[in-house]
Formats: structure tokens, C-alpha cells, sequence
């Protein structure tokens, strides 16, 4: 018999990662002043090209593009934020002028350009304060707080979660309420800056997540804590902070029907404060009158008005119009694209009923005007606005594909788009251009002085100073040069962390080369490789290779239940991801709407094999016959569900192996898939008490992938919830997994992308 032996070697890999970004078209002119493109990608979308300008002889970058990934409104309309990973920057409307905002080291002071999504961050109404989560783990990091006014901060929490800022500001910018570790806490932004910060037992609102309060008016919020619905003053806070050990806060406003679920269950407060729109669980919202204590009187109607969501929901939005008019907006995975619908409370013979409002095709998303009267729907195409009385479009934007929208004060719009970022009055129609997001063409004239641009109108426009850019009379773009008399730009390899650099050589004496801009040092892997040889015995496929570039595959199992999946399916899609899904057959008797819908969306679909019951187990004899015809049946059965045929890829439920039925499987034609990383999110609190430490959080099971990850790892995660109790689930927290894989430069595939890569 032939002898196979395993041979470990401990490889360091130096790989890009973030390949996403490019440095492209260097001209320099006399005075050796250099234009270069950078090119980034938005993760599921398009790249975008933003340009600078460095001095060779002071060493300064100038950013002269600036493109809008996301915006804010500031300041009641009059200030824009703009975001993008290489920097922020705040417009001011009335007066055109331009301040950058320095929340983290941004590429023109030497910083590197982020990778993945966007970091969230809250900003307060007046700009003034920023919140954000400074990234300590892949999971978790350090909530911060700044004071622009003077670029100083306050540590708020040394570990929350990453992901999503759990802030709550007040509209007048007087008062935020935070989150950390299941515990709300409240605070004036400017008490952590004086000389003494009153400890946090003090400032403790109460147990719950930011989903449990809503601000209404300036100073007042509402909370929520199980059915009861509590209405707090801001000066009340602190006038009976003292005593809160002893004294709860607020009166009781209200009840709600079922006992509220911080995790899963939002509300949002009218503008009057007498009722609050309650969605449970993204399937179902209800109207509910605030009446006060009703232990002895009910004077609510015995059925609220409610809307009962599909089960597909991803998320939900809660709107008010002028009138406190409640407005149900929900997005969902259907055919594979984000589908928006929508519902308005009207009276119908006597009753308040949820009715179903059009909802314009293709709508990404929605944001409702400061006065609620109007409604903006961001399509693929368009900005659509719709009176929220009359429910009738009132104006359409369709100069460019918007990227980022916010409303400014009145009819104002604000549309940051592939071009330019516009100021628009959908009530007259009026355009007008404040900022260019990037242009089609660019150089210096023909003396070398002025940095001229061609705008996607073909419109040739000089630059100013402060990204401003102004027409010219010139009409001629001077041809790019890429040396003078003392230096020469080349585009080359760099060290890895980017796709390529820049280089600038001396001519001169002793002469040199330099990148043109400072590049990170890329991270390195010791990757302990195994020989292909013995991995090919094994029949098993566990990984791709380990060598080249960094891939690895995310495999979610539908074993029964459904819970997470259009959470996942939507991050799949937002990420531009197509990832490998196996299927069991009684997910597929359960769900066959559900089993389409991954089709649809065109991921890879395998076998979790036709039962959910463990193939080790000794209640019934599990033969090499049993385990063919089984997998027969579930082919047989994804078919008849959805017209197509199963990959011939499959694991046993909970990754059980033996000979019997590995062989059982080749003679199906079906290849086993094992994952390397082993991802224990099925273990429930009670399981924990018999295997201590098996527990893991959704926190900790994010951290503990990209801590074991390796190229061509592969990576499981369950969909649905397991029997017993867990305080989080992996598939709720999908987004911040994926999105930290993308900050290692990992690149998502399925897992026949990781065996035809392997087989090269």
C-alpha cells in the first residue's frame, strides 16, 4: 500500500489588501507639481475615480475631487457632510466655504484609504459633536467622541460592538443617549470635556439597546421597557440623577401589545408624542395610541391598525407626516433585487386601516423632508419626490445616478452624485452645482499652470482653490507628460498593500526613487501549508490554496428554519457577493418560496442531504444505501422546487463524516465539503453548561473566523435559529463578518471558485 505523509511548512504570504485601489495617469508640470488619479471601489458597486494634486517641492496633496459615498444634513439644511474613504469635509451652503473634518487621519495628511464599507459614525444636528467606533479587533473598538469645534475626544467606552454607532441624539443637540453592554446611558456631550465627569451609574437610563428610546420634540424621548411605554423630559434626567438607584424615570405614556424585544423590535414616536409606531420583529407594525395606564380602563380599539410584513422583510422604516399620520416603509429580497412597498394609515367606513401606497420601481431608499410632508425615493436612476398627503410625485431628479441623498431646509435637496453634487428645489426644478465628484478628463493647460477637467457634459471647467471648480474659456486640455528636467513618474508594483504605486525618480544628483505617496507596510500571514497530495487522499475538500491570492468561501446552511436568511441575502447583495448555500430537504419542504428566492438571487446551491437527523446516529441504520437514496431525494426535491439542479458539492447535517458515508457520496457523483474554520454558532447557553467554553457570542464567532482564517478558508454559517438560548446569532452580525474579511483583503468566492483555483 502507498504511503502518503503530511508535510507542515510555515509559509509567510505578503498579498495585497486592498486590491480595490489603483493610482493611475501621472502629469506633471514645470514646476513640478504632479496630477494622479487614485481609483476605489465601493464593495458591491462601481469604483470611482478621485483626483489629487502634490507639490514634489513642499510635499503637499490636494484633494480636487471629492465623491459623495454618504452625506449628512447638518445644521437645519445649511451644511452638508461628505463622505468617502479618503476623508469627510462639511460644505456650507449659505457662504460655499469648505472645512475638512478630521475624524481619522485622511490620504491627503498621509493616511491610508479604508477598505470595505464606509465606517458609521452619528454626527449631532447642529455638527458640532461626532460619535464613532474606532476599530480595535475585527469585531469590536472604542467609541469615541469628538468635539470639532476644538478636534478633541473622549473615550465614551473602551469595547462596543462595530458596525453600528448605539446613539441617540436630541434634536437639539443638547443631550445623546448611548448603548454599551445591554445598558443605556444619557449625557450632555459637552460634561466629558469639563474638569469632572460624573460616573456613568449616575447617567444609567435603564436595560436595553438604542432600539428601546425615540426622541419627539426637542427635549423629550420615549422608552420603552416590556410592554410599557414611558415619556421622559430632558431636565428630568438630570434633576433626579441622583436618586435613580432609588427613583425610575418619566411617566407611563402608554402600552404596547406584546413585551418589546430590544434586538429585534423598533418604534418610532409621532410628532405630537400620542402614539408610536411599534414594529415587531420586521413582520409585523402596529398603531399605538399612547392612553396612559389602562390597568383599570381600556380605551384603545380592540384591534389596532397594523401591517403584517412578508416574511422575506429586511428591514422597516417608520414615517409620521405633518398630520401624525403613520407611513410603513419596508425593503425585501424578491427575484434576487431589494424591493420596496410601502403602507399609509387612512380612515376606511369609520376605521383606521393600513392601506398599500405605490412605491416608485427600483427605490434603494427613502428619506422623509424635516416638516414630513414630503417623502424622497432614491431609485437606481432618479430622485423621485412624493407629496406624503396626496401620496402624488411632486418632482423627479434625473440629471445623474445618485449615490447619496439628504434633504436640506425646505424644498432643498441635496443629490451627491456620480458627477457632481448638486443642490436641487424639487418645487421650481432648479439645479445648481456645488461640488464635482469626479471628472471625465483631466490636465494642466498648455502653460502648465491651471489644473483643468472635462465634466460628464463634456464642459470644460479650471480649478479654484478648496474643490472648487469654475467654467473657463479654455478649450484644450494640454497632453499628459509624465517627466520634466528634474523628475520622471513611472506606475509600478509596490509593496502589496495596493494594486499598484506611483514612483517618482530624480534626475538630478545622487537622484532617487520615491513613491509618490506613503504606502502602508502589508500585513503578512504565517500560513502552516498542507501538501495537495495528502489533502486529495483525504476525498475531502477543506480549503483552497493556501498560496496566491487571499479567497476564501462563506457556506450558509438551511437546515429548517428560515430566521437571518433575507438579512443574508441582502448583505450578500449589497456586497455584490455570490456565496454557496447548502440546502437540507426539509429546509426545502418548509420553505420552498425561500429555496427560490437563493436561485434567484444566483448563488450556489448544494445538498445538506434530504433529513436533518445526525447520519452518526445509532436509532436507525444509516447504510452506504440510505445515504444514495437520500441524496437522490433531496435533487429530486430542489428540482420540483425551483426548476434547477443541486452542484454536485454536499456534508452530511452538522458536518458528521465516516467512510460509509463519504463513499456513499462519491458513488452519488457528490464531493464533501469541511470547513477549516469551525464556527460553533449553534451552541446554545444550555449546551454551554455541558461543554463550558463552547459558547461563543456573535461577537466573539466574528473575531475567532478572521483570527483562524486562511487563504482559501472555508467558512460555515447556520441559517435559522437552534433549539436553547443564545443572546446573539452569527447571521445577524453577517454584514460586520464580511465586511471584516474585506479589511484582511480577503476576497469572497464560492466553493467551486476555491477547487478550480486550487486545481491550477
Amino acid at each position: 500500500m502507498k504511503s502518503f505523509f503530511c508535510v507542515i511548512v510555515s509559509i509567510f504570504l505578503i498579498i495585497p489588501v486592498f486590491p480595490e485601489v489603483s493610482f493611475s495617469a501621472p502629469d506633471i508640470n514645470p514646476d513640478n507639481e504632479v496630477l494622479f488619479s487614485v481609483s476605489a471601489r465601493i464593495p458591491g458597486s462601481h469604483s470611482y475615480e478621485t483626483l489629487f494634486q502634490k507639490s514634489l517641492e513642499t510635499g503637499t496633496v490636494d484633494q480636487l475631487t471629492f465623491f459623495p459615498e454618504k452625506m449628512e444634513s447638518l445644521g437645519n439644511g445649511s451644511v452638508v457632510q461628505v463622505r468617502n474613504r479618503f476623508g469627510m469635509i462639511r460644505y456650507s451652503v449659505p457662504t460655499g466655504k469648505i472645512v475638512r473634518i478630521e475624524e481619522r487621519k485622511p490620504f491627503v495628511s498621509g493616511g491610508t484609504i479604508s477598505s470595505g464599507m464606509l465606517p458609521e459614525m452619528t454626527t449631532s444636528p447642529d455638527g458640532r459633536w461626532l460619535i464613532l467606533i474606532e476599530p480595535v479587533t475585527a469585531a469590536r473598538g472604542k467609541m469615541i467622541l469628538v468635539d470639532t469645534s476644538r478636534d478633541v475626544r473622549y473615550i465614551l467606552a473602551d469595547s462596543v460592538g462595530r458596525g453600528f454607532v448605539p446613539v441617540s441624539w436630541s434634536r437639539d443637540s443638547s443631550l445623546f443617549v448611548y448603548e454599551v453592554s445591554g445598558t443605556l446611558y444619557f449625557a450632555r456631550p459637552e460634561s466629558f470635556f469639563s474638569t469632572t465627569v460624573v460616573d456613568s451609574k449616575y447617567r444609567s437610563l435603564g436595560e436595553g439597546t438604542i432600539n428601546t428610546v425615540s426622541w419627539y420634540r426637542d427635549s423629550h424621548l420615549m422608552y420603552i421597557s416590556g410592554t410599557d411605554v414611558y415619556r421622559i423630559q430632558a431636565s428630568e434626567l438630570f434633576s433626579r440623577s441622583l436618586y435613580s438607584p432609588l427613583l425610575g424615570y418619566g411617566e407611563l405614556a402608554g402600552k404596547i401589545p406584546f413585551p418589546y424585544d430590544p434586538a429585534c423590535d423598533s418604534f418610532h414616536v409621532s410628532p405630537d408624542g400620542e402614539a408610536i409606531l411599534y414594529s415587531r420583529g420586521n413582520r409585523s407594525v402596529y398603531y399605538c395610541p399612547l392612553d396612559g395606564d389602562d390597568f383599570v380602563a381600556v380605551t384603545k380599539p380592540s384591534l389596532l391598525p397594523w401591517v403584517l410584513l412578508s416574511g422575506n422583510t429586511v428591514s422597516v422604516e417608520l414615517f409620521w407626516t405633518p398630520g401624525n399620520t403613520p407611513v410603513v416603509l419596508a425593503f425585501s429580497m424578491e427575484d434576487g433585487k431589494r424591493i420596496a412597498k410601502a403602507w399609509k394609515m387612512t380612515d376606511v367606513s369609520g376605521s383606521k386601516v393600513f392601506v398599500p401606497v405605490p412605491v416608485p420601481d427600483r427605490t434603494v431608499n427613502a428619506h422623509i423632508a424635516r416638516d414630513g410632508a414630503s417623502i424622497a425615493f432614491v431609485t437606481m436612476e432618479s430622485v423621485l419626490v412624493y407629496n406624503t398627503i396626496t401620496w402624488k410625485e411632486t418632482g423627479a431628479y434625473r440629471q445623474q445616478k445618485p449615490v447619496s441623498v439628504v434633504w436640506g431646509d425646505g424644498a432643498l435637496l441635496y443629490i451627491g452624485g456620480t458627477e457632481t453634487l448638486d443642490q436641487w428645489n424639487f418645487q421650481t426644478g432648479a439645479v445648481s452645482t456645488l461640488l464635482l465628484s469626479a471628472v471625465k478628463r483631466y490636465g494642466w493647460d498648455e502653460a502648465g499652470k491651471t489644473v483643468l477637467g472635462e465634466t460628464g457634459t463634456a464642459t470644460i471647467v479650471e480649478y479654484t482653490d478648496r474643490l472648487q471648480w469654475v467654467p473657463t474659456a479654455v478649450s484644450r486640455i494640454r497632453p499628459a507628460t509624465s517627466s520634466n528636467k528634474s523628475w520622471r513618474l513611472y506606475t509600478d508594483s509596490g509593496k502589496g498593500y495596493y494594486t499598484n504605486m506611483l514612483y517618482v525618480r530624480s534626475t538630478g544628483t545622487p537622484g532617487g526613487t520615491w513613491p509618490l505617496v506613503r504606502e502602508p507596510v502589508p500585513v503578512t500571514e504565517n500560513i502552516p501549508a498542507l501538501s495537495a497530495e495528502t489533502a486529495a487522499v483525504s476525498g475531502v475538500f477543506s480549503h483552497g490554496k493556501r498560496n496566491g491570492n487571499r479567497e476564501v468561501s462563506l457556506v450558509f446552511d438551511a437546515m429548517d428554519s428560515l430566521e437571518g436568511l433575507s438579512v443574508i441575502l441582502d448583505t450578500l447583495h449589497r456586497y455584490g457577493i455570490r456565496a454557496t448555500f447548502f440546502i437540507n430537504g426539509e429546509f426545502i419542504r418548509r420553505n420552498p418560496a425561500a429555496v427560490n428566492e437563493i436561485v434567484k438571487a444566483g448563488h450556489q446551491c448544494a445538498s445538506l442531504f434530504y433529513t436533518t437527523w445526525d447520519l452518526s446516529g445509532t436509532q436507525y441504520r444509516i447504510d452506504e444505501d440510505f445515504i444514495i437514496r437520500g441524496l437522490s431525494r433531496n435533487e429530486d426535491d430542489f428540482f420540483n422546487a425551483t426548476g434547477q439542479e443541486l452542484s454536485l458539492f454536499w456534508h452530511a447535517p452538522h458536518y458528521v463524516l465516516s467512510p460509509d458515508i463519504l463513499g456513499a457520496g462519491e458513488k452519488s457523483g457528490y464531493r464533501y465539503i469541511s470547513p477549516d474554520v469551525m464556527v460553533p454558532d449553534w451552541v446554545s447557553a444550555e449546551q454551554d453548561l455541558k461543554t463550558p467554553g463552547m459558547y461563543r457570542s456573535a461577537y466573539e464567532l466574528v473575531e475567532d473566523i478572521v483570527r483562524k482564517k486562511m487563504p482559501g478558508s472555508i467558512i460555515p454559517v447556520r441559517i435559522g435559529k437552534p433549539s436553547g438560548y443564545r443572546d446573539s446569532y452569527l447571521f445577524e452580525q453577517v454584514d460586520l463578518l464580511v465586511n471584516a474579511l474585506m479589511e484582511a483583503g480577503y476576497r469572497i468566492v464560492t466553493v467551486d471558485t476555491l477547487i478550480q483555483n486550487a486545481a491550477r
